[in-house]
C-alpha cells in the first residue's frame, strides 16, 4: 500500500533584514509565517540551491525602518529562503526551519518522517561519489557539479503537533490572529488565483509576485526530478494547486470554524 502524502501546517518566525516592503527599502522585517505544504521542497537553477515550502500560506508581522513601524500582511504561496542561512554564523535573514512547529491536523505521520525531510542540500563539484545524488549540473566549464543530501536531520529539533483537537487549540486559539485572516482567504477562494498570492522569497529580500521572472522563472524541484519535467513557474505552481485539492479535500481537517 502507497503512501499518501498530505499537506502539513509549517509554523515559523522569521526575522529579516534589508526587506522591500511595499513603499519601504532596507526595512527590518519581524513576524510568523503559516503555510501548508506537502515538505519542505529544494529547488535548484544553475548552481544555486534553495529550500521552499509550497502552498497557500500567510505571513503577519512588521516592518520596521528608522522610526516608522508598518503591519505586514501577505497570502502567501511560497516561503523561500536560503538553507545556508541556517548556520548560526551566518548573517540573517533568518528563517527558524531549525525548530519549526508542525502541525499535522490528520494525524497519520510519525514525527521521525517530519524529521527525515530536513536536510542538508549541498553542491559540490567534480565527479564524487554521493550516496544521495539527487542531480548532476554540467555548467559551462565542462566541470559537473551534484547536489546531493547531508544528513543533518539527528540534531534538528522538530516540534510535531499531531491531532485534530491539539490543531485546532494551536491554529484557532494560540495562533488565532494568524489563522483567521488565513481561513478567510481560502473560504473566499482567493487561492485558487495564485496571481493574488504573494511568494516571501527572503534571498531576494521582498515579497514577489508569482509571475516574477526573476525569482520564480527555472527553479527544478529537485525531489521531482526524473519524475516531472516541469520547471519554474509552471512546477511550483502545479505543486502549490495540488497542495490546495489536497487541503480543500480534507476540508473539515484543516479549516476550522473561528
Amino acid at each position: 500500500m502507497s503512501f499518501v502524502q498530505t499537506p502539513l501546517y509549517w509554523l515559523i518566525d522569521i526575522e529579516g533584514y534589508d526587506f522591500h516592503v511595499g513603499a519601504f527599502k532596507d526595512a527590518d522585517l519581524k513576524g510568523k509565517a503559516l503555510i501548508l505544504s506537502n515538505q519542505l521542497w529544494s529547488i535548484i537553477r544553475g548552481t544555486r540551491v534553495l529550500s521552499v515550502l509550497i502552498g497557500p500560506g500567510i505571513f503577519k508581522g512588521v516592518a520596521t525602518k528608522g522610526s516608522i513601524q508598518v503591519d505586514v500582511l501577505e497570502y502567501l504561496s511560497a516561503l523561500m529562503f536560503d538553507p545556508t542561512m541556517l548556520r548560526f554564523d551566518e548573517p540573517l535573514p533568518q528563517v527558524d526551519i531549525v525548530g519549526p512547529e508542525v502541525i499535522d491536523p490528520l494525524g497519520v505521520r510519525k514525527q521521525e518522517e517530519i524529521v527525515t525531510i530536513i536536510r542538508n542540500l549541498v553542491m559540490e563539484k567534480g565527479n564524487i561519489l554521493a550516496a544521495d545524488r539527487l542531480a548532476t549540473v554540467q555548467t559551462e566549464t565542462n566541470v559537473p557539479q551534484t547536489a546531493h543530501y547531508e544528513e543533518i536531520f539527528k540534531r534538528i529539533n522538530v516540534s510535531h503537533v499531531s491531532g485534530l483537537q491539539r490543531a485546532k487549540f494551536i491554529l484557532a486559539g494560540t495562533n488565532g490572529p494568524l489563522y483567521k485572516p488565513f481561513v478567510e482567504y481560502f473560504e473566499s477562494r482567493k487561492f485558487w488565483r495564485k496571481e493574488r498570492t504573494k511568494v516571501m522569497a527572503t534571498p531576494f529580500h521582498k515579497f514577489s509576485s508569482f509571475v516574477d521572472i526573476d525569482v520564480m522563472s527555472d527553479w527544478m524541484i529537485v525531489e521531482k526530478a526524473g519524475m516531472d519535467s516541469k520547471t519554474g513557474m509552471e512546477a511550483i505552481g502545479d505543486e502549490f494547486e495540488r497542495t490546495l485539492t489536497a487541503v480543500e479535500r480534507e476540508r473539515e481537517s484543516f479549516i476550522f470554524e473561528l
